[in-house]
């Protein structure tokens, strides 16, 4: 007598539907017929307005206002006995814990790994003692009486705040990161305030961002995937804006088993790394979450939303056989590149480049790479990030 087959979830209810990652997860899960349900702040979100999107509820910003975000998506997942929740941000997941709302129908790692993730310092030794290579790292409990380097470091350093995001006021605040070139700029991190829940301090390492992406199994790497940034925004280190897959350096793969088994991690995460001209491959954070890029790996053939079901929702596990060389491109965030590229001496100085090899380089990914939010076959999404920019240039406020 055969076994009768596992159901899946009955909605998936996609969280934040204003990002990236939502709209990848959106259009890879509702084309394998899975019914995807959108929670966004605002109508006509980027992956609400997908045509993979059966339906788009409006929530609470989770931002501003994260106890009445979790009473209205425990609301909605309690009118869904047979939905699964996907939080899609650190924000989103730090609500449901604080809120006492992560459960088995939330795709969430456990709490104590999660929290340990979201502290870059203690992440770092984490990572440190699982293998990797990390930067030199000082902590700033209080950068407000930050006036001179910590021992041992010199210009240019990074001061990047110690959490991405932090609770203060009821709100959730983004943390800051800049490079600083010198005692003036320094004096500036003080009033930073984007740094007022603590900062770490780091050497500044010359290089390219790279992402090695992992699904495990309550502690056991079962995938991974990994990307390189060919350019980033801001121009010297950031949110990437034209990626290429990769196939994972096999030096970081048993380091990364080591530290998702110590922290009996369940799910995904995107390990943020730091790849030096010689070659040398820096760990800088743990992101507990699912990722900006990840349409990247689905185009790629790395079924990282397909991974997300089942780990969660009890299914098999889909093969992942990524191909390396593909190309992704964040179209308006390239755009926004190119711009702070051409406005900025420092930026092209950082880069080695000049105004109109940027302009080139930018013309040229035209015929090279995938557009991450356009897809011929479910355009309005890019229409709704459009519009969205386009209003942004008009009060940058």
């Amino acid at each position: 007598m055969s076994e009768a087959p596992i159901a899946l979830p009955d909605p998936v209810l996609v969280t934040d539907g204003e990002t990236r990652q939502a709209l990848a997860l959106t259009r890879a899960l509702g084309r394998r017929g899975v019914r995807v349900e959108v929670l966004a702040a605002r109508r006509g979100s980027l992956a609400g307005s997908s045509r993979y999107a059966a339906a788009e509820h409006r929530v609470p910003d989770v931002e501003s206002e994260p106890r009445a975000w979790a009473d209205a998506v425990s609301a909605r997942l309690f009118a869904a006995p047979k939905g699964l929740l996907v939080p899609t941000t650190e924000m989103a997941l730090g609500t449901l814990y604080r809120e006492g709302l992560a459960s088995a129908r939330v795709a969430a790692p456990p709490r104590e790994a999660y929290e340990l993730a979201c502290d870059k310092w203690q992440l770092l030794r984490c990572a440190a003692e699982a293998g990797f290579d990390v930067p030199a790292t000082a902590l700033v409990e209080e950068p407000g009486r930050l006036s001179a380097l910590p021992a041992g470091q010199r210009f240019p350093v990074i001061v990047k705040a110690r959490r991405s995001r932090f609770l203060e006021d009821g709100r959730w605040r983004r943390g800051s990161a800049r490079r600083v070139e010198d005692a003036a700029g320094l004096a500036l991190v003080r009033e930073d305030p984007g740094l007022r829940a603590g900062a770490l301090v780091q050497p500044f390492l010359a290089g390219r961002g790279e992402g090695l992406f992992l699904a495990a199994d309550r502690g056991r790497v079962v995938a991974a995937f990994a990307h390189r940034r060919l350019r980033e925004k801001p121009p010297t280190g950031g949110v990437g804006v034209l990626l290429e897959s990769a196939l994972p350096d096999p030096a970081l793969l048993e380091p990364a088993q080591r530290l998702l088994g110590g922290l009996g991690w369940h799910g995904v995460a995107m390990l943020e790394l730091r790849r030096e001209p010689a070659g040398r491959a820096w760990v800088m954070e743990l992101n507990p979450r699912l990722w900006g890029s990840l349409q990247l790996a689905v185009d790629a053939g790395a079924d990282f939303p397909g991974l997300v079901l089942a780990l969660h929702a009890g299914l098999p596990l889909p093969a992942v056989a990524a191909r390396a060389g593909v190309r992704v491109r964040w179209l308006l965030g390239d755009l926004d590149q190119l711009w702070i590229t051409w406005r900025q001496p420092e930026a092209r100085r950082l880069l080695g480049t000049t105004r109109w090899r940027a302009l080139r380089e930018f013309l040229g990914a035209f015929g090279t790479a995938r557009l991450e939010v356009l897809r011929r076959d479910d355009p309005r999404p890019f229409l709704s990030e459009l519009r969205s920019w386009l209003a942004a240039l008009r009060d940058p406020a």
